[in-house]
């Protein structure tokens, strides 16, 4: 949009499976094998929700939507997590995934202004650890900033904490009694597998930046990721966004983009 044509990004594509909590005794560790040139290779880990994670593969493509599994893929997964734990069983899969990393031709994070407007950072091709580097990358780019631009004043409505979420199914018996009291919600389990109440997903749906959508409940509390993936609460977690929003509920999506689940009333 300004010009910048120097960044040159691939998509590179890796996908997943993962299993269910039943197999969280294969493994304690993340466990690596020896990397290549396409990334760090093949893990088996916990995590820490109790999951097993396989993967993940690593292959150029062209497309950057391409989040589609492969039979090709998932068997090179799972030959590969079995090399290191041969025991590990695909058979305990509750789901498949993939995703897609910004693979910068350079095979280095780029942090920089940019060379066509310095008071545009660059900040691409972040892949592994990304996530973790993240709070350091934003440091770094403040500091860039603070160089360019002599006058940059703190922002006072600036929170520093965000509050953190109820999480249900790890309080304590009396815990969840005095929750219950305070607001019945919290006492009707929505998602089964995970323990999700019905409370924690209206929190969902307004807290700031809150979620709009069944994928965007499912990445804040956790509904629908356990081992029917959704197929008991996904109904109910529609209704609660239609209502919460005061939207009808054909206009409730999985994950935006004209993904609805409902198109018209039959009776």
């Amino acid at each position: 949009m300004i010009g910048d044509d120097s960044i040159e990004i691939v998509p590179r594509k890796g996908e997943y499976y993962l299993l269910d909590k039943t197999a969280r005794s294969k493994v304690n560790h993340a466990l690596f094998q020896c990397p290549s040139n396409m990334g760090k290779g093949i893990l088996v880990s916990p995590t820490v929700d109790g999951n097993v994670l396989l993967g993940p593969t690593a292959e150029t493509v062209d497309d950057k939507e391409c989040t589609a599994t492969t039979i090709e893929g998932l068997n090179t997964a799972r030959l590969m997590a079995q090399k290191t734990i041969p025991t590990v069983n695909v058979r305990d899969s509750i789901t498949t995934f993939c995703g897609l990393r910004a693979h910068s031709t350079n095979s280095d994070f780029i942090i920089e202004p940019s060379k066509v407007d310095n008071r545009f950072i660059n900040v691409a091709g972040i892949e592994s650890p990304g996530l973790s580097a993240a709070p350091a990358i934003a440091e770094y780019v403040e500091d860039i900033l603070k160089t360019i631009m002599v006058d940059m004043p703190v922002k006072e409505s600036y929170t520093m904490t965000r509050k953190a979420p109820v999480r249900f199914r790890h309080m304590t018996t009396e815990q969840r009694k005095a929750l219950v009291e305070q607001n019945s919600a919290y006492g009707r389990i929505i998602c089964r597998c995970e323990t999700i109440t019905e409370g924690e997903i209206i929190d969902a749906i307004h807290a700031p930046a809150g979620a709009r959508d069944i994928d965007g409940v499912k990445r804040r509390t956790r509904a629908g990721m356990g081992r029917c993936q959704g197929g008991f609460c996904s109904s109910k977690v529609l209704d609660i966004l239609a209502r919460e929003l005061d939207l009808p509920k054909t206009e409730i999506t999985k994950f935006g983009r004209g993904s609805k689940i409902l198109f018209e009333k039959t009776k």
